[in-house]
């Protein structure tokens, strides 16, 4: 193994490392927390742990990923955690954005129903089964339709729940978020999306180096996302230390020796 590549999976370890210990912090000082709620839950709070739950779900799977040959899936993974932590940034800003995300789930739910029902009259032969569909947009459609009209005016087809496109949405909410989106997020659909741009003639150590980026994105998105659920669900009540513990968990992985680690460990005062 040459010396570069060597080192970029020293570092790729060390982004994957990152992962795992907020992944750890957030075990024990967020989902113990979220999984012991007792009901009511509120539609609002709903939508924040709905969106986290999801972010978990990626979260396993990016850990279970973790070598080079993976790097699309890694990238792919990285970008949707990027989005879900925009969600939920997002549904701190906007006063009635747990309403529309809610409604959001009709409305994409009709349009999805009326285009399998369009195939189907312009395909009579596939087989398609549209029983479902044409039962669904009979019983929903005018209410959907009504609810969509108050929530979005004018925007007979939201793109997102928000009613914003991707740009619009980042542009609401700053730093980390619009650094991403403009210098990662573009580089990281490369992987998503066909064609060869970024993978065409790179080198030996590049895919590594790749892994190793997807994971520092992710790890941010990630990060974002716990400060969100900590503020949302006023965790901090309960360890006013909260907020240093996650910093740390990103850090420990970073510390070369017992005795550094020993150090961070002070300075967040566990």
């Amino acid at each position: 193994m040459s010396s570069s590549v060597a080192s970029a999976s020293a570092n790729t370890e060390k982004f994957s490392a990152v992962i795992k210990s907020m992944n750890d912090f957030d075990r024990i000082e967020v989902k113990g927390v979220i999984d012991m709620l007792l009901p009511p839950i509120s539609l609002r709070e709903q939508c924040f742990i709905g969106t986290y739950y999801r972010t978990l779900g990626n979260i396993e799977t990016l850990l279970v990923l973790n070598k080079s040959l993976h790097f699309q899936a890694l990238t792919m993974l990285a970008r949707a955690l990027f989005e879900l932590a925009v969600d939920v940034r997002l549904l701190e800003m906007i006063p009635n954005g747990w309403e529309k995300m809610v409604a959001f789930v009709d409305v994409e739910r009709l349009r999805v129903a009326r285009k399998v029902i369009a195939f189907k009259k312009k395909n009579p032969a596939a087989e398609v089964e549209t029983a479902r569909e044409d039962i669904f947009v009979a019983r929903s459609a005018q209410a959907i339709l009504s609810m969509r009209n108050s929530l979005w005016p004018g925007k007979n087809n939201p793109e997102h729940w928000s009613g914003l496109r991707l740009p619009d949405r980042v542009s609401k909410l700053g730093q980390p978020f619009d650094q991403i989106y403009e210098v990662d997020y573009p580089k990281l659909s490369w992987y998503t999306h066909s064609g060869l741009t970024g993978v065409a003639n790179i080198p030996a150590d590049g895919i590594t180096h790749l892994c190793g980026y997807a994971f520092h994105t992710a790890a941010t998105a990630y990060g974002e996302l716990l400060l969100a659920m900590i503020r949302q669900f006023k965790i901090a009540k309960a360890n006013d230390r909260i907020e240093a513990f996650l910093d740390l968990a990103k850090k420990l992985p970073f510390a070369n020796s017992p005795e550094q680690v020993e150090v961070l460990r002070r300075i967040a005062g566990k």
